[in-house]
């Protein structure tokens, strides 16, 4: 670098021979051409170094330019004769904010950015570029003081840092702030003169059994609507970040327990007004303040976590139960899973189930599995579900999840996960040849074994779009042939006798 700039300090001293045309009366016509030629190869290095590259002297506490390169029209989008012209043209163009840095220049009076200054440029219709530029003094034989500084343009890494350093402070998904950020605010906060100081910990309800059901683009939707739904509910000065996973945290500096806890209340009342789909938003809150200076804030939000998950036990048959009616409410929508079917197949089981002398229990658990049997196929995209002809292979094999996806969504329920095990070996075939673990024999759930048989005796005798309704003896001789090889051997005769009447 240093010969870069002993470069530029002859071509400051040749330049000015060159451009005021003086002859070089002290050199013989060898060391003039020497000159000149050297001259020559400095400017066409200048021109093509990918900066910008100035000289100026400071006049009456202006910039006089003494040299610009021609670099300057790719970089700033001016003329260098412009430039040399009207030098105040281009000091109108740096940022207001950061001009008098940029007019302090090199020196004891700039000790702090030293012959290196950052600062924003308007390149053109108020777009403003940032310029990294370096300066030295250069001093001539006469004493004279001249600057020569080079810019480059350094807009590309001043946005990397920004996203960089939005990043390391921001969740991603919500743009709300995230952990890292809200642990710095606590500890900043933490002061006697923000007291009280309350924190509201939320917890988004059902998350699981939304990924589970709908996939994580759904869950990822719900979480980015929760943010904007808690965003609007709170005032300017509250700090809000994603805590993690489906947890959210608010810092309420100069708030008082009941403040917060009127927050947490038009939180829960927004809420309620938003779903996405047919599924309702759900939190479970925890209000905790902290008042007295000697403890720490750190205790407070635990007091928040254990009130917000005591909240949570409290509503998880509520809010469960909600998400499940939602979900049975929108495989009716896009299956053939009508209201009218269920029934049907209610009424045949549970007489089923009595003439096998089922305990009221168990009875109860047939008639919840009964219903939500086939919860899983709310994943499967509808027109898998309705289409008319038969299923291609990979067709077959998204149909095929349907028992595990059920699974996952019921023993995500505490109310419901008694027939988790039950849903997931409802397709299960007596002779192993079922799906998914191939059970065989008795290795299937008794529950499970009435299901699919009632389950295809309703499903026969009510007919489909793409198929006929068979009579009741046709359905019948079907569960024969059957008999051994898709159902229980032992309870086909029984359903027909004794349910059916066949």
């Amino acid at each position: 670098m240093g010969k870069f700039y002993t470069c530029c300090k002859n071509m400051a001293l040749l330049g000015r021979y060159y451009r005021y045309g003086c002859d070089f009366v002290d050199f013989n016509t060898h060391d003039k051409e020497k000159l000149i030629k050297e001259l020559r190869r400095l400017q066409t290095i200048l021109a093509k170094v990918p900066a910008v590259i100035y000289t100026y002297k400071m006049v009456a506490g202006k910039r006089l330019f003494t040299y610009v390169n021609e670099k300057v029209v790719n970089v700033l989008g001016l003329e260098a004769k412009a430039i040399m012209a009207e030098p105040d043209a281009w000091i109108r163009r740096v940022h207001p904010e950061d001009l008098a840095l940029l007019e302090a220049g090199p020196g004891p009076q700039n000790e702090k950015h030293q012959g290196l200054l950052e600062f924003r440029f308007d390149c053109g219709a108020g777009d403003y570029c940032w310029l990294q530029e370096k300066q030295n003094v250069i001093t001539n034989e006469e004493g004279e003081t001249e600057i020569v500084a080079i810019c480059w343009d350094i807009t590309e890494r001043k946005l990397s840092e920004e996203r960089i350093r939005y990043m390391s402070f921001h969740d991603t998904l919500t743009g709300l702030y995230n952990r890292v950020f809200m642990e710095e605010e606590m500890q900043r906060l933490d002061t006697q003169r923000q007291l009280p100081l309350s924190i509201i910990m939320a917890d988004l309800n059902d998350l699981k059994l939304i990924n589970d059901t709908y996939g994580h683009e759904m869950g990822d939707e719900l979480l980015i609507t929760v943010a904007r739904t808690l965003r609007a509910s709170c005032r300017r000065e509250d700090i809000l970040s994603r805590w993690g996973g489906d947890e959210f945290v608010i810092l309420l500096p100069k708030t008082t327990r009941q403040e917060a806890e009127r927050l947490g209340k038009r939180i829960r009342k927004n809420c309620r007004a938003n779903c996405i789909g047919d599924i309702p938003i759900s939190l479970a809150l925890g209000v905790a303040s902290k008042k007295d200076p000697a403890v720490s804030l750190y205790d407070v939000l635990k007091e928040a976590e254990v009130l917000m998950y005591k909240q949570k036990l409290a509503d998880s048959k509520n809010t469960g139960g909600a998400v499940l009616n939602a979900l049975l409410k929108t495989l009716e929508t896009k299956s053939f899973e009508k209201e009218e079917h269920v029934c049907r197949m209610q009424v045949l089981a549970l007489k089923f189930g009595e003439v096998l002398g089922l305990p009221d229990s168990e009875l109860n658990r047939l008639s919840l599995l009964v219903t939500l049997r086939d919860i899983g196929k709310i994943s499967i995209p509808k027109e898998i579900l309705i289409k008319e002809g038969p299923l291609t292979a990979e067709e077959w094999e998204i149909m095929r999840k349907h028992p595990e996806t059920g699974y996952r969504i019921t023993r995500s329920i505490e109310e419901f996960a008694l027939i988790a095990e039950d849903i997931l070996a409802h397709h299960e075939n007596w002779d192993g040849s079922g799906y998914p673990r191939g059970l065989k024999g008795e290795q299937i759930p008794f529950l499970a074994r009435i299901t699919a048989l009632v389950s295809a005796y309703e499903a026969m005798t009510s007919g489909r779009p793409y198929r006929r309704a068979l009579s009741p003896a046709e359905a019948a001789a079907e569960l024969r042939k059957a008999a051994g090889k898709q159902f229980d051997p032992d309870l086909v005769p029984v359903f027909l006798q004794e349910v059916v009447g066949e």
